[in-house]
């Protein structure tokens, strides 16, 4: 069936929206922090001096009322003018970017994710579902400005650089396994990516503490102090990888049977299914080193680091710079 390009302009015009959601939802993110320190920062008196010449003294200061620790608030909704902005603008932007994959799909009568643009569009969209929902479940509304960060920058990078333009399948793709492999595939991304920022916003967290603590405050000190404690952190990053980490070996299983179906054999060794397989080990590593060897914190977390190096490197490194049979996922 032809394209519609109606549906595929109007698939743009969405993305292209969601884009500006997003940045306008980090923009108020970002205010989030800002004004929080600003409220916190009013509430404790500096020195002042007692009568004339006399020395300086430091008055009692009145505590500031801290945010509570993410998943320890009995209230599920974000609070305050800037967080509730975010929020709001994090979904409305979400419901943008579902709507441009619907009808990008609808445009070209088949699953959207046939080439690199549509797969960093549905893995981006699934970071960002993520997010919502951790910050539902979790209260983890404080990672709204890492995470669209990424998003943001990865979305730019698709609508300018690695834009296709909506068209059928390549004949090898033309399968229902593409919505089973595929699928499984863009669901792990999106939970690795979002486990990824919080693993990084956990070891800069980590480090900004143990410097205040040494008397040495960094540069970030005065937006990190509104993130839960690293501990809190890294849990939250290490829930989203035990989620992943199945869905990305039932996606590696079915596109072995994929492969048996399409090329008459389950695994040849192909460049996408070697860091495909590379990526499965190092995550396995790191789960296997938090479960049996102890391993907390910083350690695990560089682990971690690793194995999404492996997954992006497999997701765009594969795809732009290898020859391989998966070569028709690349850009065009």
């Amino acid at each position: 069936m032809p394209v519609d390009t109606g549906l595929a302009d109007t698939s743009n015009a969405l993305l292209f929206s969601t884009v500006i959601l997003y940045a306008l939802a980090m923009l108020s993110y970002a205010c989030d922090f800002a004004f929080a320190r600003q409220r916190i920062m009013a509430e404790v008196p500096a020195l002042v001096a007692v009568g004339a010449g006399g020395p300086p003294v430091e008055l009692p200061a009145v505590p500031a009322a801290p945010r509570p620790p993410a998943g320890q608030s009995a209230a599920r909704w974000p609070s305050g003018f800037w967080l509730r902005t975010a929020f709001g603008l994090t979904c409305i932007g979400l419901t943008c970017h579902v709507l441009a994959i619907l009808t990008r799909g609808l445009a070209e009568h088949r699953v959207p994710w046939g080439n690199m643009y549509e797969f960093v569009a549905a893995i981006t969209c699934m970071a960002v579902l993520v997010l919502v929902a951790a910050s539902i479940r979790f209260q983890a509304y404080y990672m709204g400005l890492f995470v669209l960060f990424p998003v943001v920058l990865g979305l730019g990078i698709d609508l300018t650089v690695i834009y296709t333009a909506a068209g059928q399948l390549v004949p090898a793709l033309q399968s229902y396994w593409i919505a089973i492999h595929v699928t499984a595939m863009i669901v792990a991304a999106g939970l690795f990516i979002f486990g990824a920022v919080v693993t990084t916003t956990y070891l800069l967290a980590d480090r900004s503490q143990r410097r205040v603590a040494a008397g040495r405050p960094s540069a970030m000190a005065g937006v990190l102090e509104h993130l839960p404690q690293p501990a809190i952190l890294d849990r939250l990053s290490y829930r989203s990888i035990l989620f992943a980490f199945p869905v990305w070996t039932f996606g590696v299983m079915a596109g072995a049977i994929w492969a048996d179906h399409a090329w008459g054999r389950y695994w040849g060794w192909d460049p996408k299914e070697t860091w495909s397989f590379i990526t499965w080990v190092v995550y396995a590593m790191f789960l296997h080193a938090r479960a049996t060897a102890g391993w907390r914190g910083r350690r695990a977390a560089w682990i971690h680091l690793a194995g999404f190096a492996c997954l992006m490197f497999n997701l765009i490194g594969v795809n732009l710079w290898i020859t391989g049979l998966h070569s028709y996922a690349g850009m065009g």
